[in-house]
């Protein structure tokens, strides 16, 4: 059982190995998996991804040979690696390891340079290794969720009570065979005129009566790739409450591929007008592969639609992006506009943000506005748009707000 790619031993192989470990034997298991490469495939074409996966085959091999006498190394997902190792070796020299070689690996590609990041689930133990196989799984979840490009190790992880999760499972497949997803539109309103530009529309899931709320749900959507059909039945409820403001709409970044493909395809099937729909893209280390945001960009554009970067100011983001890519709106992160009534640094990153964006032709979007004064400050500041509950909470349908402070 050997994978066609990488010529590493495949999953099969891989799980015969860890069942077929004598018992009392200590191991430890990790999991690497590539954050985000399908926008490799995206950019590079599959040809080139596949070379990549074979690289990184024989990179992990090498590395794993300078440090342990006996392991067992196996493709065993599309971009993730399993290693098993019998090495009796403390914690913190595999997260030793993984900061050094496995945090960020490099290859050259004819005149550029391809950066991957890995994510690491870890466990160890003796006996029942299908279930050690389990908790490694369990904690790459983990760092899957917690933002990628760490490590992180069972024993420190969440562990999440089985039947609460079978229970959330059930009512959200039922919610989505239903198509019980509403949509609830919170306003974004100028701040200049305090008149409706559009709004966010945020997704209500009812199981039955009853309202599936908390990030624990959409986390659970979100680790059974739920997550594509909420937004599209979302898009579909919502197509009624298109008119003359502007719509904003979510896309998850981690299928970000299916989301689009799903939102084309509603459009071309209704003959939709898109243009005042707003996709929101969260800015994040995904966009760093130019090639894949540039067609995405343009992709978008073609059906006449608008993209807002959300979170703008935070983690990756750059003001590069106003220049390689053609955004309409920049959602200002949260972070700097709660805090820009005490902090002077806050204060001052977001007019720098919506200086830059003013060169740009480019509007700027407050969130979190939860008062007046926060409210007048964003506004004097010369922010474009604003939102957040002083100005209106998500509601069943569009309301009409005009706040002339």
């Amino acid at each position: 059982m050997v994978d066609g790619i990488t010529s590493l031993p495949s999953r099969e192989a891989f799980l015969s190995k860890v069942s077929a470990t004598e018992r009392g034997t200590e191991v430890i298991i990790l999991l690497l998996d590539v954050d985000d490469f399908k926008f490799i495939n995206f950019s590079h074409g599959y040809k080139v991804g596949d070379s990549i996966l074979k690289a990184l085959a024989l990179y992990l091999r090498k590395v794993l040979n300078t440090y342990f006498s006996k392991f067992f190394l196996a493709r065993t997902g599309p971009n993730q690696f399993g290693v098993l190792i019998y090495d009796s070796v403390p914690f913190v020299r595999i997260e030793e390891l993984f900061n050094r070689y496995f945090h960020l690996v490099e290859f050259r590609l004819k005149d550029e340079f391809v950066r991957l990041t890995l994510s690491c689930g870890v466990s160890i133990g003796r006996g029942k290794f299908e279930a050690l196989f389990a908790q490694a799984e369990d904690a790459l979840y983990t760092s899957k969720r917690e933002g990628k490009n760490t490590i992180t190790f069972y024993e420190t992880s969440k562990v999440y009570d089985a039947e609460k999760f079978k229970e959330v499972r059930r009512k959200l497949i039922e919610a989505i065979r239903q198509k019980s997803i509403r949509p609830y539109f919170q306003p974004v309103v100028s701040l200049r005129t305090g008149k409706v530009y559009g709004y966010e529309v945020l997704s209500r899931i009812f199981y039955k009566d009853e309202v599936l709320r908390g990030d624990y749900v959409f986390h659970v959507a979100d680790s059974l790739a739920l997550t594509p059909d909420i937004d599209r039945i979302l898009f579909l409820n919502s197509i009624d409450f298109f008119g003359d403001y502007k719509l904003f709409f979510n896309i998850s970044m981690k299928y970000f591929f299916r989301e689009l493909n799903n939102v084309l395809k509603i459009a071309k099937s209704y003959l939709l007008d898109l243009s005042n729909v707003v996709f929101e893209i969260t800015e994040s280390q995904k966009l760093l592969h130019e090639g894949a945001a540039i067609s995405i960009f343009r992709l978008i554009k073609e059906f006449k639609a608008k993209v807002a970067i959300d979170d703008f100011g935070a983690g990756y983001s750059n003001f590069m992006y106003l220049k390689r890519f053609p955004a309409d709106v920049l959602k200002i992160d949260g972070a700097f506009v709660r805090g820009a009534k005490e902090d002077i640094k806050d204060l001052t990153i977001i007019k720098a943000i919506v200086e830059v964006a003013k060169s740009f032709k480019v509007r700027t979007l407050a969130e979190f506005i939860e008062d007046e004064e926060t409210f007048r400050l964003m506004k004097n500041l010369g922010v474009s748009l604003g939102q957040g509950y002083f100005i209106g909470k998500p509601e069943p349908k569009p309301v009409e707000v005009n706040l002339s402070l």
